[in-house]
């Protein structure tokens, strides 16, 4: 009986030595699947982002290609400006020219400050394109034209019972007040 005692004793070392191998060959291969888990939803996670910046470029592409219309048109534009600058510009005197363009620049000084920029540019074209220098004084008012200037100044005039009130350079080019 002791024999027989000692084979169980045997037999159940052996079978818990198994137990524990098997033990630990399962979670190793639960540590290897937690990590294909992982590695599954780190490309998830990856696919995700790809798709995003897929449609950012798809975004940036059509974007730039609207630029690049935009480009095309401003260039046409300025193409045809250049044209009709240069067949005006031989068409008037060098003198009623510079008369007309001071003219302009005055009266553009009271202008949004976007289009005293785009008189400017003419201007700069116009006389680049007839190879004219503009006396000193002109010059200066058309390098200053696209400054940033302060908002036109408001009047009040009373005339009699009425208040006539409006910027000054409205009321000052009018020749006559409605009231």
């Amino acid at each position: 009986m002791e024999n027989n005692l000692y084979e169980l004793q045997e037999m159940v070392r052996d079978g818990r030595r198994s137990i524990e191998r098997e033990k630990e060959r399962l979670t190793e291969k639960m540590e290897e699947l937690n990590g294909f888990i992982k590695l599954a939803e780190s490309t998830d996670d990856a696919l995700a982002r790809l798709t995003e910046l897929q449609d950012e470029n798809t975004r940036l592409s059509e974007e730039n290609a609207d630029l690049e219309r935009q480009l095309a048109e401003k260039e046409m534009q300025l193409s045809e400006l250049s044209k009709l600058t240069a067949g005006v510009a031989k068409k008037s005197s060098q003198d009623d020219l510079l008369k007309a363009l001071r003219k302009y620049i005055n009266i553009s000084k009271r202008k949004a400050a976007s289009k005293r920029v785009a008189v400017k540019m003419v201007i700069t074209e116009m006389i680049n394109t007839l190879e004219i220098s503009l006396p000193e004084d002109m010059a200066a008012a058309l390098e200053a034209l696209d400054d940033e200037q302060e908002a036109p100044k408001t009047v009040i005039q009373a005339q009699g019972d009425v208040k006539v009130q409006g910027d000054y350079n409205d009321i000052h080019d009018n020749r006559a007040v409605n009231f």
